[in-house]
């Protein structure tokens, strides 16, 4: 076995650990790739959402599985123009202004992301009943593909495991 000078081990050291710190900066970074937005703020006690943000190595990994949706609807013939995300701000902002204009949901605090046409819905409402109605108001604005409910009902704190 041939072992290497102490002084080329070092530097050879020093560039690995300058590149992981470099890696683990850039992942470090957040983005966030789809729109987001607060729909309502009514129920005081519950917490704002917050937009999903990605870190950079999540993002490729999620431009990778929007590439793959892109061919599959390219192979199908059912593309739009320009891609389903492209609309996604258009529909995120037509439910806010829907949810906010309902006064059926003045009492809650709940906000909505859009992606690929799918409009998820997070925060509190008051009652299982107002719920549905929240995802069935959702599931009538233009272009909604489907809904991803993940309110709750009241403004307590989701359970910890």
């Amino acid at each position: 076995m041939v072992r290497k000078p102490a002084l080329i081990r070092i530097p050879c050291c020093i560039a690995f650990c300058l590149a992981a710190f470099a890696a683990a900066a850039q992942d470090a970074t957040l983005v966030q790739l789809d729109p987001f937005a607060q729909a309502t703020v009514g129920m005081g006690a519950c917490p704002p959402g917050k937009p999903p943000m990605l870190t950079t190595r999540e993002a490729r990994a999620e431009a990778h599985v929007r590439s793959e949706r892109g061919t599959r609807c390219a192979m199908e013939g059912t593309c739009e123009p320009g891609g389903a995300y492209r609309r996604d701000p258009q529909i995120n902002e037509r439910v806010r202004l829907a949810i906010a204009a309902d006064p059926r949901f003045a009492g809650t605090s709940v906000w909505v992301t859009t992606w690929h046409k799918f409009v998820q819905v997070g925060g509190c409402v008051r009652s299982t009943a107002e719920k549905r109605r929240l995802v069935d108001a959702i599931g009538k604005v233009e272009d909604v593909v489907r809904v991803v409910d993940h309110t709750r009902v009241g403004p307590q704190p989701p359970a910890k495991r």
